[in-house]
Formats: structure tokens, C-alpha cells, sequence
């Protein structure tokens, strides 16, 4: 009767009880073990971000190095291209006396082999060329000749400096070849220079 219901009922509870408490157990350990697995992501991710932020300040500091060094190659070429112009202006300009001296060189060769020029304009030519080398120099006593050889032909022929220029044309007509020959060479290797000096700055 009575007894045999309440231990059914007993039985049932306790069998009830060791299911629950094996369920709760279960459960603890499952939850033990997430809480583990999530500590241990936890620690990696940590890991993780402190390895990142190790490589963000290392690649900042690099960046801030390398615009610093942009700054400098900037300032450097900004430099290099001021002095390339420059090197260049001088080289137009040097260039340009070779060029004119050359010219005033054939052209006064010409007229001295046609005997059309001023002898005493002639004679201080030759002493010009005889003391300097200077294209820019020759140039303007070159040009000082030529302007007066057609308007002044033959005059001041008494002169003694005129006589001598006269009686050395052959001589002077060499030397005047000559300088022509070295305006000509050294023309050739300013433009050489120039053209490394131009490969050298691209």
C-alpha cells in the first residue's frame, strides 16, 4: 500500500535528482571547458593584437623615416636642378662665343685672303688673338674688325703696323686657321661634356 507508493516515489525522485545532477555536472563541464577554450582565444587574440601594435608602431616609425627622407631627395633634386640650370646657361652662352668666334674667324680669313680690310683695324687684331685665347675676347676684336673692313678698305696704309700685317697675311691667315681648329675642338667638347653632364642629371 502506503509504504510501497512512497517508495516508488522516493525511487523516482532520487532517479529524477541523478539525472539532474548528472545533467548540472555535464553542463559544468562542458562550461568549464568554453570558458577555457575562450580564455585561451582570448589570450591569442591578445597575443595577436599586441604583436599588431608592435608592427603599427615599427612600420609608423619607418614611414616617418622615409618622409623624411622624401624631404631630403626633394630638397636635393630641387638643388640639383637649380645648379643643372645653371650648368646649362653657362653652356648656351659659351656655346654661342664658340659658335660667333668660328664664324668671325671664316669670315675674317675670307677677307684677308681677299685683301678687303682696314690695316691698322688688321693690325690690332693680331696683337688681340696673340694675348688672349678667349673666344668671348677674340670675338669682339674679330667683330671690330669685320665692321670696318668693308667701309674702311685700304686706309692708313702708310702705317708701319700696316706694312707688317701686310707682308705676314700668309702667317696670320695660319694662325687664324688654327684658332679656328682649337674654338672648334673645344666647342666639340664643351657640347660632350654637356651631354654627360645632362645623362648624369636624368
Amino acid at each position: 500500500g502506503m509504504l510501497e507508493k512512497g517508495k516508488n516515489e522516493k525511487h523516482e525522485e532520487q532517479v529524477q535528482f541523478a539525472a539532474y545532477k548528472q545533467f548540472c555536472d555535464d553542463t559544468a563541464v562542458e562550461k568549464t571547458r568554453a570558458i577555457k577554450e575562450a580564455n585561451g582565444e582570448i589570450d591569442s587574440l591578445e597575443a595577436k593584437i599586441a604583436k599588431c601594435e608592435s608592427t603599427i608602431s615599427k612600420l609608423t616609425k619607418e614611414i616617418a623615416q622615409l618622409d623624411e627622407d622624401i624631404s631630403v631627395y626633394e630638397g636635393d633634386l630641387q638643388a640639383a636642378t637649380k645648379v643643372r640650370k645653371m650648368e646649362h646657361a653657362d653652356f648656351v652662352a659659351t656655346r654661342t662665343d664658340y659658335t660667333e668666334s668660328v664664324d668671325s674667324v671664316t669670315a675674317a680669313i675670307a677677307l684677308i685672303k681677299r685683301k678687303m680690310y682696314n690695316k691698322k683695324q688688321a693690325a690690332t687684331l693680331l696683337l688681340q688673338i696673340q694675348s688672349t685665347d678667349s673666344p668671348a675676347v677674340v670675338g669682339k676684336a674679330l667683330a671690330a674688325f669685320l665692321s670696318t673692313a668693308e667701309t674702311d678698305v685700304g686706309l692708313d696704309v702708310t702705317a708701319p703696323e700696316a706694312a707688317a700685317f701686310e707682308d705676314h697675311t700668309g702667317g696670320i691667315i695660319e694662325m687664324l686657321e688654327k684658332l679656328k681648329d682649337k674654338f672648334e675642338d673645344e666647342r666639340t667638347q664643351l657640347e660632350k661634356e654637356e651631354s654627360n653632364s645632362k645623362h648624369a642629371f636624368e
